[in-house]
Formats: structure tokens, sequence, C-alpha cells
């Protein structure tokens, strides 16, 4: 009898031991552990079976079978309320929710929830408390309404923070790192959340690639000069300076920095040499890096495809990307004029762009494609986000941005001088006002004679040279004076630069 009651526990302990092995995402260890409850012997206590259902269920998650995991949660579920346990019933209920909102049912979803959320209030349990919260703020980012998302993203991280919570059971690890990025991109317990993520080891979600507040330990510079941080300190090189280990991190990340092909990035390197010397040196070059870094797995080599981790790597040129796909998609949907949500994304993409990819390092082709194609893509986001606002008469946010995008880099500048500005009109003289360049028009009902005032010289002590192409221009009478009329630019009829 005495040693039946030694082991009358070793069922529970096995699953706690399972529970702990899902929480950090060890299947193979959870799998193990449940094969081990389930060993022929004793048959399991009926409260036993119900949480056995509930680590099935969380295990198929894990493993994306939601058809085993549907069916382990309801009848851990079933099984919790028959026998009155409460404290796994919200966890199943939770676990269920987000089987429901996976599937596109948020009103399920959320009727799950808020039954979770009675259960947790009813047990004054901090845990079930903080884990109901936050599977509420997890619905609503799924439905994608980020600002109902706040409050118990708050008050949810906040009680986990108060009761000194590492882990945050019953959430799904990709809910819950979009949950941590969603903390840090709105300054929610932003300690506490990067906290988190390290101790659940949270993969970074493609929501949080440009996310800079991401604990990453290291950071790559790309844009207006090359750095690169450690924990945000400047990496220290040997005497003898980076070398080819730096040239190879340079030119991954110039073709892209994901699945690049080893050979590609040899010839780069080593175009003179024959392709058996060139891998020998690669090989080499990035055992140098992985040395350098103290981080094997901050560059992942498969099957002949190198790729920096993002896990580990936060990149200014990712981050971009990012941004510049959600401005893309921003000025294709049918939004107010300005729209501040738009002028926000701008300005986080002003920000990045520090000036061009490696500005001092041209001799290396693949520096000069990507340097173009970033420039390219970012004139093309600007300058349609900039049109709209002059449209909307928001004139001096248009002037501000192009000035900015000059500031970075001059070579936008024969490119971005604003098309419109101020309009003031004294008897026979209009004249129109923008950054870089005034034009005084001396207008009369049969012609123009245009002048130039430089408001802001470009640099330089070349002659400056002002251009002028304009068709369709007309004057019309006014009040006190004329207006000076010019064909829509989107026929492009009229153009002005100012350089040197």
């Amino acid at each position: 009898a005495n040693s039946a009651d030694s082991h009358a526990c070793d069922a529970w302990l096995r699953m706690i031991a399972t529970a702990a092995a899902l929480a950090t995402g060890n299947r193979d260890a959870a799998r193990d552990g449940l094969l081990a409850v389930e060993t022929p012997g004793a048959p399991l206590r009926r409260g036993d079976q119900a949480l056995n259902h509930y680590l099935r269920g969380w295990l198929a998650a894990l493993e994306n079978n939601a058809t085993n995991a549907g069916r382990e949660t309801k009848m851990a579920l079933a099984l919790a309320d028959e026998l009155g346990m409460p404290g796994l019933a919200c966890l199943a209920r939770i676990a269920a929710a987000q089987q429901l909102f996976g599937e596109g049912d948020h009103r399920g979803a959320d009727a799950m929830l808020r039954r979770a959320q009675d259960v947790a209030d009813a047990t004054r349990s901090p845990l079930l408390r903080a884990t109901a919260k936050l599977a509420l703020a997890g619905a609503a980012l799924a439905a994608g309404n980020a600002d109902a998302a706040l409050e118990p993203l708050r008050s949810g991280f906040q009680l986990a923070r108060e009761h000194g919570m590492r882990h945050i059971i019953a959430l799904r690890p990709a809910l819950l790192a979009e949950l941590c990025a969603a903390a840090l991109r709105n300054g929610i317990e932003a300690d506490f959340a990067r906290a988190i993520v390290r101790s659940a080891q949270l993969a970074p979600p493609a929501s949080a690639l440009r996310l800079k507040q991401w604990p990453r330990p290291f950071h790559v510079l790309m844009l207006g000069g090359f750095q690169l941080l450690h924990d945000g300190t400047p990496l220290e090189f040997s005497g003898k300076g980076p070398g080819r280990p730096v040239e190879l991190l340079k030119v991954l990340v110039a073709l892209g920095a994901q699945n690049v092909r080893s050979d590609q990035i040899a010839d780069a390197l080593w175009p003179r040499v024959d392709a058996d010397y060139a891998h020998k040196s690669f090989t080499i070059a990035l055992h140098r890096l992985r040395r350098m870094l103290d981080e094997d797995e901050a560059l992942l080599l498969n099957d002949g495809r190198l790729s920096l981790n993002p896990k580990l790597v936060w990149l200014d040129t990712w981050a971009l990307d990012q941004l510049l796909a959600e401005i893309d998609a921003a000025l294709r949907e049918p939004r107010p004029r300005p729209d501040p949500a738009l002028h926000a994304l701008i300005d986080e993409a002003l920000a990045l762009y520090r000036g061009p990819l490696l500005p001092d390092e041209s001799e290396q082709p693949s520096y000069i494609g990507s340097r173009e194609q970033i420039r390219a893509k970012l004139l093309r986001c600007v300058s349609r986000a900039t049109r709209g606002w002059e449209d909307a008469g928001a004139h001096e946010t248009a002037a501000d941005c192009y000035l900015r995008l000059i500031d970075a880099d001059p070579l936008f500048e024969a490119k971005t001088l604003p098309r419109t500005g101020s309009v003031s009109i004294d008897g026979p003289t209009v004249r129109f006002t923008r950054p870089g360049l005034i034009e005084e028009y001396s207008v009369s009902m049969d012609g123009v004679r245009q002048d130039f005032l430089v408001a802001e010289r470009p640099a330089g002590e070349s002659e400056l040279q002002v251009r002028l192409e304009v068709s369709g221009a007309r004057v019309e009478a006014a009040a006190g004076g004329a207006h000076l009329v010019l064909a829509p630019t989107t026929a492009g009829c009229r153009r002005c630069v100012a350089a040197r």
C-alpha cells in the first residue's frame, strides 16, 4: 500500500514535466512524456485524463494538426467542466479560442474567451487572469483590431510582471510572439516583453522584422554606411581590420540576405579565380565571420544557401523593405488625405534611410544593384505619398518629406523637387515658392515671363543651372491680378530642377 501511495502522483508529475517541455517548444520531450504517462499499467484517474487530453491538444497545436488539437481540447474541456476543475477548464477554453480564431471564427472565439475570463476572475488566480487577458488581446490582433488589443495587452503583461511570471502558459508561441511584438511596438511593459521573448526563446513574427526593439544580439546597418553592433556596441575587429569576413556579410546583405547561393557570393568576392578555390575561400571566410560574431546560428547555411538568422540579427534593409511594402499597401487603399497613419509610416522609412547603401563602396556590382533598387523603391513610395499630400493642400508636409529625403541622399534632389508650393499674387507678379526654388512669373493676359530666385543654392561652385519644361500653361484673370495655370503634372507637362 505504501509503495502504491508513493507512486500515486507519478502520472501527475510526468504531465507537469510534459507541460514544461511544451512551454519551451520541446515537442520530442513532450511526446516522450505523454507516452510514459500512457504506459499500460494502472488506469489514469479522470482528472489526469482531462489534463492528458489538454496536453495532447497542446502538442497537436504545436505540430499544426488542427483536427487533433480541436478534438483533444474539447475532450479536456468536457471532463474539466464535469469534474469541477475550473483552472483546467479556463486553460482549455483559451486553447479552444485560439483554435477558433485561427479558423476565422472570431465570434466563437470571443464567446469562449469571455467565459474563460469569468472563470479566471472567479478563481482570483493571477496566472489565469493574466493568460485570459492576453488571449483576449491575441484575439483582437487576429481580428485585425490592433487598438482593441492594447488594453488587455497592457493589463495582462502588467499583472504577469507584478507576480513575477517568466512564462505565459496556454498561449501558442506564435501568438505570444505577436503579443510581445505589439507590446514593444506600443511601449507596453517593454522590459517584461523582452524577458518573455528570451525565456520562451520566441522567434520574431513577420510583423517584427523591422522592430528594432525586439531583443536580437546583432544589428547590421548598411544604409548610410556600414555598422555591425553586438548588444548595441560596435563590434571591434583585430588590428588587420574586418577583411573578407565582413565583405562576405556585406555581399550577403546586398544580395538579399536570405537563401543566397554560396557560389553567387563566392563569384562576387573572388571573380577571377576558379570555382573550387572560390568555394574554399568562401568556406574559410564564413568560418572566420562566425568566429568573429561568436555565434554560429547568426548565419545559417542550408543546401548551399546562406541566410542571416532573423531571430538573432536585425537588418536595416530588411526593415526598410518591409516598411515600403506596408506603405505601398496603404497607398493602394482608399484613405483620407492627408492620412496620419501613412505619414507615420513615411516618417519611419525616412528615419531608417540614413543614406544610400554602402555609399563609400561602389566597386562591388552587388552593392550598386542593391543601392539603386532601394533608391527606386523609396522614391516611388515617397513620390506617391507626397503627391497625395500636395493634392490635399498639405504642401509643407510634402516639402518637409522631400527635404529629408534629399538630406539623406543628395542624388534624390534632381528627382524630388516639389511640383507644388505656395502661390502669392502681387499685381502683375505671381510668386510660386517651394523648397529649393522661388519662381516669379510676370504675367499678362497674352503671355508669361519667368524669373528664378534660388532660395537654397545647390552645393558647389560651378554655374547654376535651372531647367524648366512647361507646356499647356495659361493665364486666367483673377480678382486683383492673374492666376498662372499649369498643365497637370500627371501628364508630365511641367518639370523644374535647380542643380549644378
